[in-house]
C-alpha cells in the first residue's frame, strides 16, 4: 500500500473549531502542536479531554499486525473506528494489506490522501457515489476498490449506473453472507449462489470473493455466542467452496475471504485461515478497528491473542477521558464536567480509574468513583463519602466503544506517559 499524503490535513488551523485546545496565545497547525510544550493535565488544555496515549497506540498497531502476519492473513483495518488519516498511517507502515470504510464518505476521503486499495464494508447503492467509485477506477488503473453485494436487484441498480456513464472495466465485489435477524447479507447459500449467477453474466461486475460480518448476534453468554459465531463462519467457508466448485472465481488470480469486527477476530482467524483446497489462492482479509485503542475489558470478550509465546504483546487501552469535579453537593454524589456530547455511552458509561489534584496523579480506590447518568454536559457520579475528591480535581476515565469516543472530539491530543502532547489527531466523521 501507498503512502497517504497527510499535506492538507497536517496544516489545517488549531483553532475555535476544536474543543479543549488553548483559546489564547499562539495558533498552531496540527503539524506544530508537539511544538508547544503543553502538558495536558495541568491547565494548558480544557477539560473534558479525550487523550490518546501514543505508547498504546502503537503497541495495539504492532501487536495486531504481528498477530496477522504469524497467522498468513491480511489486515485491511476499519478506518471507521478513528476516521484519521494520522492512525492509518501508521497501520499502512506496519504492513496493512487495505483500508476498510463503512461509508462512501470515508472513501472519499481516503481516496482524496491517495489510498490505492479500499474495501467498502457495505452495499453501493448510491447513484452519485457509483459513478464517482466508478470515475475513480477509469482515471488510476493501479487503484482497487471492493464492495458488497447481497441481492440480484443490488446487482441490477450498479449495472444500470455503470452502463450510465460508460464504464470501462469491472468493478471487484464480495457476496456478502449474513445472519438470520442481522444487518446485510444473503441468508441462505442458495441465495448467495443466485446472486454470484447473476453477477457472472454481468457486464461491468466482478466478484472477487466472499464477505460477512460476524458481530451481529444479540448479547448473551459466550459459549451460546461463540457457536452462533463459528456456525457463521463455517458457512462462509462452505459458501466460498461452493462458488469455486461452480467456477464462479475461474477468472481471478487469488480469492477474498474477509470478517471480523473486534470481538471476534480471533474465531475469524481460527475458523477461515486453515488451508484451503480450491482452483485459486485465498486471501483471508480481517477487518478489526477498535484494537487500535482497546476496550474489549470494558464490553466484555476479549480475543485471544497467542504471539509466539510473547504473553506481554496485549492490546492496551489508549483512550482516557479527563473530566472536571463541578461540584460534591451532596456526601455521595460528586457532578463531573462532561457528558453525553462528550463521551460515549451506548456500550457502558465511563469507567474512572484516576484523579489530578494539587498533588498530582493518584490512583482511585476500588468502589471509590462510579458514574451513573449522563446529561448533555453533566455526569452524575456516585463518590464514597470518605473519598479526598475535591472540586476542581480532574477525574481519568477509560470510555467504551472507540468509535463513538471518536466522534465526539474531532481534534485529539496525542501524549506520551507523563501526558505531555506530543501531536494531535485529527479526526472526521
Amino acid at each position: 500500500m501507498t503512502k497517504l499524503d497527510l499535506t492538507e490535513v497536517m496544516a489545517e488551523p488549531v483553532d475555535w473549531r476544536f474543543k479543549g485546545f488553548p483559546a489564547l496565545g499562539r495558533q498552531f497547525r496540527v503539524q506544530e502542536v508537539g511544538e508547544a510544550g503543553w502538558s495536558a493535565l495541568d491547565g494548558a488544555l480544557s477539560p473534558p479531554l479525550l487523550l490518546l496515549k501514543d505508547s498504546a497506540l502503537q503497541a495495539n498497531i504492532d501487536v495486531m499486525a504481528k498477530y496477522c502476519a504469524q497467522r498468513g492473513v491480511s489486515l485491511a483495518p476499519h478506518t471507521k473506528t478513528p476516521v484519521s488519516p494520522q492512525i492509518v498511517q501508521r497501520q499502512l507502515a506496519a504492513g496493512a494489506w487495505g483500508l476498510t470504510v463503512a461509508t462512501f464518505h470515508q472513501a472519499r476521503l481516503f481516496r482524496r490522501l491517495g489510498a490505492g486499495r479500499i474495501l467498502l464494508a457495505n452495499e453501493l447503492l448510491e447513484v452519485g457515489a457509483i459513478r464517482w467509485i466508478a470515475a475513480e477506477l477509469m482515471q488510476d488503473s493501479a487503484f482497487e476498490f471492493f464492495c458488497l453485494v447481497d441481492s440480484i436487484a443490488a446487482v441490477d441498480l450498479m449495472e444500470r449506473c455503470l452502463s450510465e456513464v460508460g464504464f470501462k472495466g469491472k468493478l471487484k465485489v464480495l457476496i456478502e453472507l449474513g445472519a438470520i435477524g442481522g444487518r446485510c447479507g444473503c441468508r441462505s447459500l442458495e441465495e448467495a449462489t443466485e446472486v454470484a449467477e447473476r453477477i457472472g453474466q454481468a457486464q461491468y461486475l466482478s466478484l472477487s470473493g466472499v464477505e460477512t460480518y460476524e458481530n451481529v448476534f444479540p448479547n448473551q453468554p459466550e459459549p451460546a455466542a461463540l457457536a452462533l459465531v463459528d456456525d457463521l463462519l463455517d458457512r462462509v467457508r462452505d459458501l466460498v467452496n461452493q462458488l469455486d466448485s461452480g467456477a464462479h472465481f475461474a477468472s481471478l488470480d487469488e480469492i477474498v475471504v474477509t470478517a471480523g469486527g473486534s470481538q471476534y477476530f480471533d474465531r475469524v482467524v481460527a475458523r477461515l485461515s486453515p488451508a484451503w483446497s480450491l482452483s485459486r489462492p485465498v486471501r483471508v482479509v480481517l477487518r478489526s478497528g477498535s484494537y487500535v485503542t482497546h476496550d474489549l475489558v470494558l464490553q466484555g470478550r476479549a480475543p485471544i491473542l497467542e504471539l509466539g509465546g510473547d504473553s506481554s504483546a496485549q492490546l492496551r487501552q489508549a483512550l482516557e477521558l479527563w473530566a472536571l469535579v463541578l461540584s460534591r453537593p451532596e456526601p455521595t454524589l460528586a457532578i463531573l464536567g462532561f457528558g453525553k456530547r462528550d463521551a460515549a455511552y451506548d456500550r457502558g458509561l465511563p469507567l474512572p480509574f484516576a484523579k489530578w489534584g494539587t498533588a498530582g496523579p493518584e490512583s482511585l480506590s476500588e468502589g471509590e468513583l462510579e458514574v451513573r447518568a449522563l446529561n448533555d454536559q453533566h455526569a452524575h457520579a456516585w463518590v464514597a463519602s470518605a473519598s479526598s475528591l475535591r472540586v476542581g480535581d480532574l477525574v481519568g476515565m477509560h470510555v467504551s466503544h472507540p468509535c463513538t469516543s471518536f466522534d465526539k472530539f474531532r481534534l485529539i491530543p496525542l501524549v506520551d506517559d507523563q501526558y505531555r502532547v506530543t501531536d494531535a489527531i485529527r479526526c472526521y466523521l
